[in-house]
């Protein structure tokens, strides 16, 4: 805490009882405090400064430690570890993985008859459960499984994450667990543990977006923290122009840290790819490449594990349950969705979108495998042309950007509005003579797609991390992260639903159009500077809460 000492100001009031993206109390502007009670309460309080940590759920200062280059190197390496699960396994290997599986353990349609696999557009079942679905439905609902799990993990983990030093902690925790699970799929040495390498899906991925959302968490901290903000806040910038800072610092940071996690992602897919080559594409192969993957997510986790620092916030307030606490805070805050509308209405946008975008790369790789027949080694191309083409479509879109003056948003319409057509090219099938029914469309498809993919991803967080209430930051990428990874079980399911009754997933681009537009026209109406005036206002209200309440005991 500053060594300048606290003063009450009774002559000079202010607007805001609380300073823009601070953690203290600005008691100069309480101008009708009462001197002998309440403002000598507080000026006492702030005064003190010798622990800065009490159970009265007040900041500590330790969180607004400013962030030094080997913590952004840490954080950095942190997502190049991680993004290879993203890139070479649940995107690329693992739906195939899955399909390959368990169609070599299916049957056809007779429920008898093994599957024949050679055949083109082969039409099998398996057994799910108590009952049979289509071999290609199996990836899908696995999927959707794993994220639904997500969900359930985000909300019970979230907040508890916004208390001492449970953000790390919990961000080391899931991570390794995660690269360990992916590494397991070695074990899944015949098509009868189809069902095996189902469950390490599930683990893995449940892993993977439960440290995700600790690993987003940092954006708007380190945004805070970073020292252009510092010394823009030190010189008496305006809150204009503090903001346009902030924007850029995090836009930078943000398409920094995807586009080394992209890098590092194709470095593993070509190593995967060799493999996978020389292995004659075999589905053992494939799981080789995954487990590479996570051997490479297990190595690079001792960088963050060393460089994160340890910043501690407030203590679990006293008499809270660890297991209920964060569920509670949860239910709390989406009740108060009325005092952070422009948040929500992202949010509700961003549950469709990412849905829509994440859902087009599985339907993409099956429709391609089954339809197009290709093969492992050209998936495995398209897989290694996405994030390529993602890093280099990140610095372009960010230098567009700077070039032209346009804002966040303005961004985030024009890379979703890019990829709305993608649908829209695939139902050409139905009519035209192009639409994915060539190999080369799939070449073409990863070239295009990957181009876009990182830059939305990079805006998005970095918008909605702007509108985040203070010491709210990993509750609420929670509800980023129930909204992104969370809600990607509704694309696999309804793309899956349709496979199963249509035995053709192209009726699936119907879908996903839906799923591209509605959210754009949402994120359209989301007016981002009031969206930062809410979490402000949202902050100080809740500060000033606690301190009546510190005050009435």
């Amino acid at each position: 805490m500053s060594g300048k000492p606290w003063q009450l100001d009774t002559d000079i009031p202010t607007p805001s009882l609380f300073s823009p993206n601070s953690s203290n109390l600005d008691v100069s502007s309480i101008s009708i405090a009462d001197e002998s009670t309440l403002g000598n309460d507080i000026i006492l309080s702030l005064q003190d400064g010798k622990d800065n940590s009490s159970n009265n759920g007040e900041i500590v200062e330790e969180e607004e430690l400013p962030v030094t280059p080997k913590e952004l190197k840490g954080w950095y390496i942190y997502n190049a570890a991680t993004e290879v699960y993203s890139v070479v396994a649940i995107s690329a290997f693992i739906p195939i993985i899955l399909e390959n599986r368990a169609s070599e353990a299916g049957f056809q349609l007779d429920y008898v008859t093994p599957c024949n696999t050679s055949i083109k557009g082969y039409q099998c079942v398996t057994k799910y459960g108590a009952g049979y679905v289509d071999t290609a439905s199996f990836s899908l609902y696995t999927i959707s499984m794993s994220v639904f799990i997500q969900c359930l993990v985000y909300i019970g983990l979230g907040s508890l994450a916004d208390h001492g030093e449970n953000r790390k902690k919990f961000l080391l925790f899931f991570s390794y667990l995660g690269a360990i699970s992916t590494i397991a799929f070695l074990l899944v040495i015949n098509p009868s543990l189809y069902w095996l390498a189902g469950l390490l899906t599930i683990i893995s991925n449940v892993c993977f977006g439960a440290g995700y959302v600790f690993y987003l968490a940092y954006i708007p901290t380190f945004t805070r923290v970073h020292p252009l903000v510092i010394e823009a806040k030190e010189s008496g910038k305006t809150v204009q122009e503090i903001s346009k800072i902030e924007d850029t610092v995090s836009n930078k940071f943000s398409s920094h840290s995807i586009a080394i996690g992209y890098a590092s992602g194709v470095v593993v897919l070509v190593i995967a790819a060799v493999i996978s080559y020389f292995m004659k594409q075999s589905t053992y192969g494939l799981q080789v490449g995954t487990a590479i993957a996570g051997i490479w997510w297990l190595i690079l986790l001792i960088f963050p594990t060393l460089w994160l620092q340890k910043r501690k916030n407030p203590p679990l307030p006293k008499g809270e349950n660890f297991l209920f606490y964060s569920f509670k805070r949860v239910g709390k805050t989406l009740g108060s969705a009325k005092k952070l509308t422009q948040s929500f209405k992202f949010l509700i946008s961003w549950f469709l979108l990412s849905d829509g975008f994440s859902t087009i790369v599985s339907v993409a790789i099956l429709f391609g495998k089954k339809n197009l027949e290709v093969d492992n080694t050209q998936l495995t191309i398209a897989a290694i042309i996405i994030p390529v083409c993602a890093f280099i479509g990140v610095y372009i879109f960010l230098f567009l950007q700077q070039k032209l003056g346009l804002s966040t948003k303005t961004m985030i319409l024009i890379t979703g509005g890019l990829h709305s057509l993608i649908p829209i090219y695939g139902l050409l099938g139905f009519v035209t003579p192009i639409g994915f029914k060539f190999t080369i469309e799939i070449y073409i498809f990863a070239i295009y797609f990957g181009f876009m993919l990182g830059a939305i991803q990079s805006y998005c967080r970095v918008l909605f991390g702007s509108m985040v209430p203070k010491g709210h930051e990993n509750e609420f990428f929670s509800l980023y992260e129930i909204t992104d990874k969370g809600s990607s079980w509704i694309g696999p399911l309804v793309t899956g639903l349709i496979g199963d009754l249509t035995h053709d997933l192209r009726y699936g681009f119907w879908f996903l159009l839906v799923m591209m537009i509605i959210p754009l026209i949402v994120i359209f109406t989301v007016n981002v500077e009031k969206g930062k005036e809410e979490a402000e206002r949202f902050f100080e209200e809740e500060q000033l809460k606690k301190l009546k309440e510190k005050f009435q005991q």
